[in-house]
């Protein structure tokens, strides 16, 4: 058989592995021969630059002559010397197509005009939140970077100063003749000026996302819905809209003449029945909707909309509060294409809409119903199994009991990631009775469930990756649970776990070699006798959070940093490369 392997293309490798659930899973082959490492790093497209390259001594260089067929590299996480990682970016062979430099101090501008005049390929730049963002790095991207498809400015900080004005995007919008998709939120200085612009001058822009933009009013965004006519979603809220946009009436009819509209997100808006009823009249193929927050609409009014509109994907809910049992059981009726829903904070809801759901809508895969009424009322359910469901989130459910997430297994034997964080009446018997039945979950969530202490136990649990059990009842015997069921574990969050000391450290370092990052951040029984020790007998560990700083030198910082695991005594940003 080796052999008959060895006589196999590269391509044929190449097809295998691609087929892997999650790119995580590429590290094993990479490690099996040298063959299996290039192939493997030809396979990768996507790189996030996290804060140990440079203190390790590296050079992204190294990097991009190792992966060479990168399209995408994330620098939202790193806050070290901006030029010179952007400058390293554009003078490389890469054949970029995507650059996120969210959360950075600045943009330096000319390493811009350095990556505008090598980076041809780049269609996609993200610049959120970052520290200093006025008018001349706008126009700055403009004139180096002419060709980009996608632009995130949303958030700029700016203390002090005024950030992007009308005048900048105008700039802007007549440079990016092909722009497509464009998220202005938070900017505080835009008005209808900027709409006007955008929409006059790109008229391939297709997507567009106006949050806490104060300044913006009904009439610039009916401007926008009748004159970009590749218009396909758009994003509204939190601005002078929020209260009163939605009665102006030249609005209700320019989101009817939007014909190819298939994404629409309202946020923290006055909905009018009207304003439902003309989207029902204008019969375009609306994919995803959400009212989050939103008010003022009635049962009559989302049930004509969704009546006409049986295509939905995506619903949200957020915290609408009139909702019942009974009003989603019949609204369910429409929504057989449903894929994901949210019903967040809708505290009318108990568990029955969930079971209506999940009978009612076949193609249902993702579920979240956080801090609703889950097991206030315990009473027999219609149970249907739908093995499409693979997300489900009941965060905040006080009520939610063992009993009623036995149910719940019944319900989705295919789920994949269960959140159950801050339900404080699920205890280790529900939790372990849950992941008897070959478990196919991934994500596992139990934050702050003071009475979950050990997970059961049981057959070994291959599927889950990601535990996190932060502020939770986990002491070291349910540490040793989860080192014996759980040997594939790559994330394990144990902050504030007080039950927790070194023996359960040790059970899990001893069982779970893939480990790849552990958090012991308020673990206040953990002494960590030699952190060198968990680095050297697990070598996957990247990342390690300890409780007390005085646990670590900085030169023993210094050494474990130059074999690839970040020590800290906080919590920093998740380094790994998702």
């Amino acid at each position: 058989m080796a052999e008959q392997c060895n006589h196999l293309p590269d391509e044929c490798w190449e097809l295998i592995l691609n087929r892997l659930d999650h790119r995580s899973h590429l590290e094993a082959p990479s490690l099996a021969c040298k063959r299996f490492l290039s192939i493997t790093n030809e396979l990768r497209t996507h790189f996030v630059v996290n804060p140990t390259i440079f203190k390790r001594g590296g050079t992204l260089s190294k990097l991009f002559a190792r992966f060479r067929h990168l399209k995408s590299i994330d620098l939202s996480g790193f806050h070290g010397d901006i030029d010179h990682v952007i400058t390293e970016i554009a003078v490389s062979d890469l054949k970029l197509e995507s650059l996120d430099v969210s959360n950075s101090n600045c943009l330096p501008l000319e390493c811009l005009k350095l990556l505008g005049s090598k980076m041809k390929s780049l269609r996609v730049l993200k610049c959120s939140n970052l520290d200093v963002f006025r008018d001349i790095e706008l126009v700055a991207i403009a004139e180096s970077i002419p060709w980009l498809e996608e632009l995130d400015i949303s958030y700029p900080l700016s203390p002090g100063e005024v950030g992007l004005t009308d005048e900048g995007i105008k700039v802007l919008s007549s440079k990016l003749g092909v722009l497509r998709k464009i998220n202005i939120s938070g900017n505080d200085f835009l008005t209808d000026k900027s709409l006007f612009a955008l929409s006059s001058n790109c008229v391939f822009l297709k997507e567009i996302v106006i949050l806490h933009c104060s300044l913006v009013t009904p009439h610039g965004i009916e401007f926008v819905m009748r004159n970009s006519s590749q218009l396909s979603s758009i994003s509204v809220g939190k601005n002078e809209i929020s209260r009163s946009s939605l009665y102006y009436l030249p609005l209700f009819d320019s989101f009817t003449s939007a014909r190819g509209l298939s994404t629409l997100y309202i946020h923290d808006s006055l909905v009018p029945d009207e304003f439902l009823y003309s989207l029902a009249k204008a019969r375009f193929l609306l994919k995803r909707l959400s009212l989050s927050f939103c008010s003022n609409f009635t049962f009559y009014g989302i049930s004509s909309h969704l009546y006409t509109h049986r295509s939905l994907e995506y619903l949200s809910f957020t915290k609408v509060i009139f909702l019942t049992d009974k009003l989603m059981s019949d609204l369910s009726k429409y929504l057989t294409s449903l894929v994901t829903i949210k019903l967040c904070l809708c505290r009318s809801l108990i568990e029955s809409t969930f079971f209506t759901l999940a009978k009612n809508c076949p193609l249902l895969e993702g579920i979240d119903m956080g801090r609703i009424n889950f097991g206030i009322v315990d009473r027999t359910e219609d149970i249907v199994k739908n093995p499409r469901i693979k997300s489900l989130k009941l965060n905040f459910n006080l009520d939610l009991t063992d009993k009623c997430l036995e149910k719940l297994a019944s319900v989705c034997p295919s789920l994949e990631m269960l959140d159950l964080s801050h339900c404080p009446r699920i205890t280790q018997n529900g939790v372990s009775n849950f992941l008897k039945t070959d478990s196919k979950v991934r994500n596992l969530c139990i934050n702050g469930c003071m009475r979950i202490k050990n997970i059961g136990t049981g057959s070994e649990l291959p599927k889950l990756e990601v535990f996190e059990a932060a502020n939770s009842g986990i002491d070291d015997k349910g540490l040793a649970m989860i080192g014996n069921r759980c040997r594939r574990i790559m994330i394990l969050d144990l902050t504030g776990c007080l039950g927790a000391t070194s023996i359960g450290l040790k059970e899990i370092l001893r069982n779970c070699r893939r480990l790849r990052e552990i958090n012991l951040n308020g673990c206040s029984k953990m002494i960590m006798e030699s952190v060198d020790w968990m680095v050297f007998s697990v070598p996957s560990l990247k990342k390690i959070v300890v409780s007390d700083e005085h646990s670590i030198t900085e030169s023993q910082r210094r050494v474990l940093l130059g074999r690839g695991c970040l020590v800290s005594w906080w919590d920093a940003a998740t380094i790994l490369d998702p």
